[in-house]
């Protein structure tokens, strides 16, 4: 693989403070002159590479969802059963790695903005689309109903949605344990005492665990 060029290492670099300051300040607070302080460069440099604060905003959060995709392509390589394939999609969604308070503030500012922005739309569906078609596909393949499976993927995907509001909202944050919890609550509910579900869940912990450790 190439060496990234200058370019690509700078916009990364502003995509980055950019979500940082999103995380901070709010939709309303960030501003190209905040970002450009808070990587030491000037408001020109920012604009050298982005022609706009929502050009800026939209690849900040086009790179934390693709931190969140990476891990998730990663855990699914590793998976081997439906069951399996359906708890790395879960644990990458509440990988220590990303489902912390400071990023979910970033995601919680952007999504007040997607009934006002058609590109934030646009990204919002294709992350919502990718989400239910993984939880969907695992689902099915365990040999529910494919009715079954849409309605529970599509409980799973709103449910994710809640955990990262309150992770976000929540005095103090939520953390990994207590999401995890609630999603096992209503898994539990609709495939009760499914032995190789159980297995699936634990196989894919440790995996998730071992993976993040090897990230730091």
């Amino acid at each position: 693989m190439g060496r990234k060029s200058i370019a690509e290492i700078r916009r990364e670099e502003f995509a980055a403070a950019a979500f940082e300051v999103l995380s901070l300040h709010g939709m309303q607070g960030t501003t190209l002159q905040r970002v450009a302080e808070h990587t030491g460069a000037s408001k020109a440099s920012v604009l050298h590479y982005f022609s706009n604060k929502q050009a800026l905003i939209e690849t900040a959060m086009r790179r934390a969802n693709t931190t969140l995709r990476k891990e998730a392509v990663a855990l699914l390589s590793l998976a081997s059963t439906p069951w399996e394939r359906f708890y790395a999609v879960i644990e990458a969604n509440f990988s220590p790695t990303t489902f912390r308070p400071e990023v979910a503030h970033g995601w919680i500012a952007m999504c007040a903005e997607v009934p006002h922005n058609p590109q934030f739309q646009r990204l919002q569906n294709a992350i919502y689309h990718r989400l239910h078609s993984n939880l969907y596909s695992a689902l099915k393949e365990t040999g529910a109903d494919p009715a079954k499976a849409n309605v529970s993927a599509h409980t799973v995907s709103l449910l994710i949605d809640g955990l990262w509001m309150r992770c976000g909202l929540q005095i103090g944050g939520l953390n990994r344990d207590e999401a995890m919890t609630q999603i096992e609550t209503v898994i539990e509910q609709s495939f009760p005492n499914d032995i190789d579900r159980l297995a699936a869940r634990e196989k894919m912990c440790t995996i998730a665990q071992a993976f993040v450790a090897n990230k730091v």
